[in-house]
């Protein structure tokens, strides 16, 4: 029996994005908890870059090329390449760079940029969810600031409200990793890596 259709629970798209003043204190909390450094460069970059939080759990020292400034996330670890068998192409700008090289740095001798405490493997899948609760707490006590919940995933859906202020709906499509419509995806093989990188400069510069 499935519970869910039993109970007639649907499950509705989620709609919270954090406004101007919630992304501002919630990127002051993360600098100025006690926090672990490793879980505030995450947040900053799940954030930053909109992205799925498993390609930034999942993701390796060899994935980022800081010649190219590019990083490549393989098929296997994003939502689209198990059925197009392609990898994600997003740039790394100045503001990511400095992020992404201290979570190297911490991240000792494991292949992969973020891990769970004390092991070399890749940090779980539950791990990212206690951080907003952290923020939020920290707010609370700090600021005496009540903040509407809000999870890892909403800071995607704040990105991408962002980006469509910064850049054409196309180009916030790609950054998010998202399949272009129709005949879109089978003719255009283009990357977008400048206009992509423009439009994160300028929404890093917001943050």
């Amino acid at each position: 029996i499935n519970a869910k259709e039993d109970l007639q629970i649907k499950k509705l798209p989620g709609s919270r994005t954090l406004s101007a003043e919630e992304i501002a204190r919630v990127w002051q909390a993360v600098e100025q908890s006690r926090m672990a450094a490793k879980n505030k460069l995450f947040l900053k970059l799940c954030l930053t870059y909109g992205c799925r939080n498993g390609e930034l759990r999942l993701a390796e020292k060899t994935h980022f090329d800081f010649e190219k400034n590019v990083w490549t996330v393989p098929p296997g670890n994003h939502k689209l390449g198990h059925a197009t068998g392609k990898p994600l192409l997003r740039p790394i700008i100045p503001a990511t760079e400095a992020l992404l090289k201290e979570a190297i740095a911490l991240s000792g001798r494991s292949k992969h940029i973020f891990t769970n405490a004390g092991s070399e493997k890749p940090m779980g899948t539950s791990a990212p969810l206690a951080l907003p609760y952290n923020v939020m707490q920290w707010l609370r006590r700090h600021q005496k600031f009540e903040m509407e919940h809000w999870s890892v995933h909403d800071l995607r859906r704040t990105a991408r409200t962002n980006f469509s202020t910064l850049t054409e709906p196309h180009i916030a499509e790609i950054m998010l990793g998202h399949r272009m419509p129709g005949a879109w995806q089978v003719y255009d093989h283009y990357d977008y890596l400048p206009e992509q990188a423009r439009a994160y400069e300028a929404w890093a510069q917001r943050l």
